[in-house]
């Protein structure tokens, strides 16, 4: 009784939030092309577009990306075969328990009349995807400890999700090792199905099912003799064979059994079976329950983010269907990182301590932000502030595994944030030092980092950044760079070209570069970097001096001469 309830609780907490997550997909406003848009009309656009495609020749291309993106997850081959194996195992291991255990008696015996879970291939089976899928899970836990980007990303729904899985699994797994060697369940058995007369023929029984099934018996253990095995095994094929294949074949229950052999009595006394039965169902049934409230929903959005992205054109989309897509893609986020592994401004990400520069971490900032949330001032400007040094450089766009269109949120983003009262940091900021330039460079007016030893360190560059030192000033990145191209006379537009910053860094000439134009004009474009004959970052140099520049702001205001508190 208890159980149903709680299984009818989860199901109906499953589907509270079904539909909420709907609901809000269609009433979710984000940016400025989506105010004044109803649920009503953004509903019926989407319904009119999923049937425009449904019958036409789009569809066999849906069927297309569905078996290539989808269940083959071949966008996630480029980031190298650890990752993909690590998903298709934690996919694959998952589908087949959900589909061919948890709801076994609504998939697995419509599809094979004559299953019975302990009979292989079944038996073998079940172990084989739940191996899987705790292979994929050591795998994710060992690459989010390895890597220094993903230990930063790693929050409290990424610990829950793994913890949880794990527990699901490994808690099936020990059920399934005390029942192997648990006397009391084969006592239950017995008395149930079996045809046992004597008990002569339940001591043969015993002693078979001792040996080959590793049932421990209580007493000391004693050698069979032949006679009462070989009557044993014909009762086991008589009363047992059917429905009972020999447990080895699930190789990790067995080696588990194995394992706690020598307190089987001390469990089975102690009850650990009904225990692990409650710990394990509870936790699938809490599973079902905060399935589409946690990153679990992305099993269900990001197949839906792929499928959209494959048969639709962002630029034809009318605002109602652009805004139900980026709401939904905000759930379509599977946190896995990738986007924050490739970020331009990732390396300064440790520098000023704000999380919200990373590609997946602004997600989940804009998610909360698209959701209305009573969000404090604090942390709208770590928002603002993570948002206004994108480069905009496409990278998150083009390596996320989902298609989500990252650069077009970011945009929302900053929409939104303005709509609050927190507009855009560059623009104050770049302003604030270009007015400062002295075009003459007959004096110091802005300085890269103010004396002194206090800000001595935390202004250094990288390792990417000191990069400048092989540069002989050859013009090529200044001939390559389409801001410079884009006037007849550059020079007293952008104050110094690309070459003339590298050459005022070399010589620790510092003082005029943040007031440069150039360099918070830059496109971000990487033709400079990329055409460099001496393989200097010129590039990434820009982007960390203007990080640099919103440090300095932020903590060193007076120093500055310009206006603090702006992150």
């Amino acid at each position: 009784m208890f159980f149903r309830f709680a299984l009818y609780f989860s199901l109906s907490l499953f589907g509270v939030g079904l539909v909420y997550k709907l609901v809000s997909w269609f009433r979710c406003a984000i940016g400025d092309q989506s105010r004044g848009i109803s649920p009503a009309m953004r509903f019926s656009s989407a319904v009119r577009g999923l049937t425009a495609v449904l019958f036409s020749r789009r569809v066999l291309l849906l069927g297309k990306i569905f078996l290539q993106d989808v269940l083959l997850l071949l966008r996630l081959k480029k980031e190298g075969s650890l990752r993909w194996f690590m998903h298709l195992a934690l996919f694959y291991g998952f589908l087949f328990l959900l589909f061919f255990h948890a709801l076994d008696r609504h998939i697995t015996i419509r599809l094979f009349p004559e299953y019975i879970s302990t009979l292989n291939p079944f038996l073998f089976l079940r172990n084989f995807f739940g191996a899987l899928l705790l292979l994929g899970l050591a795998i994710a836990a060992y690459r989010r400890f390895r890597d220094k980007v993903l230990r930063l990303t790693t929050g409290r729904q990424d610990i829950f999700a793994l913890v949880l899985l794990g527990v699901i699994i490994l808690s099936g797994f020990i059920l399934e090792a005390s029942k192997i060697v648990s006397p009391q369940r084969f006592q239950e058995m017995v008395q149930e199905y079996a045809t046992i007369q004597g008990d002569l023929e339940l001591q043969a029984l015993r002693a078979y099912w001792g040996r080959d099934f590793g049932v421990v018996f209580p007493g000391p253990e004693t050698r069979p003799d032949p006679e009462l095995l070989k009557k044993g095994r014909d009762l086991h094929d008589l009363n047992c064979a059917q429905c009972h294949s020999r447990p080895s074949t699930a190789f990790v229950s067995y080696g588990i059994a194995k394992t706690i052999r020598p307190l089987a009595l001390i469990l089975t006394a102690s009850g650990i079976s009904t225990l692990l039965w409650y710990l394990h169902f509870l936790s699938c049934f809490l599973g079902l329950a905060v399935l589409p409230f946690t990153k679990f929903f992305h099993i269900v959005t990001s197949p839906l983010i792929l499928l959209i992205n494959g048969v639709t054109d962002r630029k034809a989309l009318s605002p109602a269907d652009l805004a139900t897509i980026q709401a939904i893609e905000l759930d379509a986020c599977t946190h896995c990182a990738i986007c924050s592994q490739h970020c331009s401004v990732q390396p300064i990400s440790l520098r000023l301590g704000n999380p919200y520069l990373l590609s997946s971490e602004k997600l989940i900032a804009f998610k909360a932000l698209a959701r209305q949330k009573n969000l404090p001032a604090s942390e709208l400007r770590a928002f603002q502030e993570g948002n206004s040094l994108c480069t905009g450089c496409y990278r998150g766009n083009l390596y996320c595994p989902i298609g989500i269109n990252t650069l077009n949120l970011w945009s929302c983003m900053q929409q939104d944030l303005a709509h609050l009262g927190c507009p855009d940091l560059f623009s104050s900021t770049r302003d604030a030092f270009v007015s400062k330039f002295d075009p003459d460079r007959s004096k110091t007016v802005v300085l890269l980092a103010p004396e002194g030893k206090a800000f001595k360190k935390e202004m250094l560059l990288s390792s990417q950044g000191n990069s400048f030192n092989p540069c002989y000033t050859c013009l090529t990145c200044s001939n390559s760079c389409p801001v410079v191209m884009n006037y007849p006379n550059p020079v007293p537009v952008l104050g110094l070209l690309p070459h003339q910053i590298m050459y005022s860094l070399k010589f620790g000439l510092t003082s005029q570069v943040l007031g440069a134009r150039m360099v918070w004009d830059c496109l971000g474009c990487y033709q400079c970097q990329e055409n460099c004959p001496q393989g200097i970052r010129v590039t990434d140099i820009f982007f960390e001096i203007k990080n640099m520049a919103f440090q300095q702001v932020k903590t060193h205001p007076l120093e500055t001469g310009l206006p603090g508190g702006a992150s």
